[in-house]
């Protein structure tokens, strides 16, 4: 059957792929499909495991800490209660988004599209399920809540005695499923089990949606995909203004994010403020030079990575030129993945909050720094969603 690839819009024919072999495209090399690694039977088995993991994750202690007599424990709810009662609304709501509901909200809805797979039933809102669900992969963050709570375990293992409670066991069993599941069940198998690929119209023009990958001939725009429900564009609609307006706002909370402090400790000796690198400081001077790598990188190098890339994509849409175009390709899909590990240092700031507050000894709250740079990240990843790839071998190739 045929399908188009997502990101440079090429149409090819996929055969049946032999055991343990992948199909890319032959123009960009994006990955189109997997050969059967696992039932879908046993796909489901994953999705309720995940399923089930969230409610412990959520109802039972992430971790606690010690300070003399005193100790501490907290849940993926504090840090939303944390933020709220020192008056960051907006980044309360962020965190309870991608640390609680999405990952919630995601696995309900893979397990519906999964679980009316198994008893072979299709019912019209199936596509459109699975579409929703595959959108919310990259908001769905609990391997980003974990590498939060790992850095703040590490930073203050020298001053507090902690420990990792079961919601935080249930928590990384969650996230670990959750980032092995897209590599060993193609998401473009579920597409098939829900619908089956079209043939290429023959000699006519086509169309593919971006969702499902699914191609249509040329007359089925701006109508809704038979397999997704998306309503079908022959290229994303105002793609370039989108992007342009978001990465400008980028560049703008850029600046506040890293010049202000992402948090600040009050003691009786004084009021100690935070910035992202002084977190990263803090981890080098601790010895744990690992993840003070990966703090650096997530928080400071990939925002910076994601404004400069996808200013360079918009530019070479407008400056067309057919060198490096599968490297710009290649670009994008990994602006588009990475995206969300920037998140680390705002969920660190929501998980140390409630954590490491001890009343009259130390008081932890979230700095100026830590709306600006989670508005960074968001609007990066929201960025990188509205931008088409396809417009620059469209411009390339000069059909634009």
């Amino acid at each position: 059957m045929t399908i188009a690839c997502a990101d440079c819009g090429a149409e090819q024919r996929i055969p049946d792929l032999p055991e343990r072999t992948a199909a890319e495209c032959l123009r960009c090399g994006k990955l189109l499909d997997l050969s059967e690694r696992l039932d879908l039977t046993i796909g489901l088995a994953w999705t309720w495991a995940i399923f089930l993991l969230l409610f412990p994750a959520n109802l039972l202690p992430l971790m606690q800490a010690t300070l003399g007599e005193d100790t501490r424990v907290n849940y993926l709810s504090s840090g939303v209660t944390a933020l709220w009662g020192d008056h960051w609304p907006f980044l309360a709501l962020m965190f309870a988004a991608f640390a609680i509901v999405i990952p919630f909200i995601r696995a309900g809805l893979v397990l519906l599209v999964l679980t009316a797979i198994a008893i072979h039933r299709r019912p019209p809102w199936l596509g459109r399920a699975f579409r929703y669900a595959e959108a919310l992969r990259l908001w769905a963050m609990p391997e980003v809540v974990i590498l939060a709570g790992l850095v703040i375990f590490m930073r203050t293992s020298f001053q507090l005695q902690g420990q990792v409670e079961w919601g935080g066991w249930c928590l990384m069993a969650a996230a670990f499923l959750s980032m092995l599941t897209p590599w060993a069940l193609s998401p473009h198998r579920v597409w098939r089990a829900i619908s089956p690929d079209r043939e290429e119209p023959n000699g006519a023009p086509t169309i593919s949606c971006d969702a499902c990958n699914l191609v249509l001939p040329l007359s089925a725009e701006r109508t809704p995909c038979p397999r997704c429900r998306r309503r079908l564009h022959l290229r994303k609609p105002n793609a370039m203004q989108r992007t342009a307006a978001l990465v400008v706002a980028g560049y703008v909370l850029y600046f506040p994010a890293y010049y202000y402090s992402m948090s600040y400790t009050m003691q009786p000796g004084g009021v100690q403020q935070h910035t992202i690198i002084d977190g990263v400081k803090e981890l080098a001077g601790a010895g744990y030079w690992e993840l003070a790598v990966i703090i650096f990188t997530a928080s400071i190098l990939i925002p910076m990575f994601k404004l400069i890339g996808l200013s360079w994509l918009l530019m070479s849409v407008h400056f067309p030129s057919k060198r490096t175009l599968v490297l710009r390709t290649r670009l994008y899909r990994v602006i588009h993945k990475i995206g969300r590990w920037s998140n680390t240092d705002p969920f660190i700031v929501a998980l140390m909050t409630p954590l490491l507050s001890f009343g009259g000894i130390v008081e932890v709250h979230a700095g100026k720094a830590a709306l600006p740079f989670a508005l960074v990240v968001t609007v990066t990843m929201l960025a990188s969603r509205s931008f088409d790839s396809r417009l620059m071998w469209d411009a390339a190739e000069g059909h634009i």
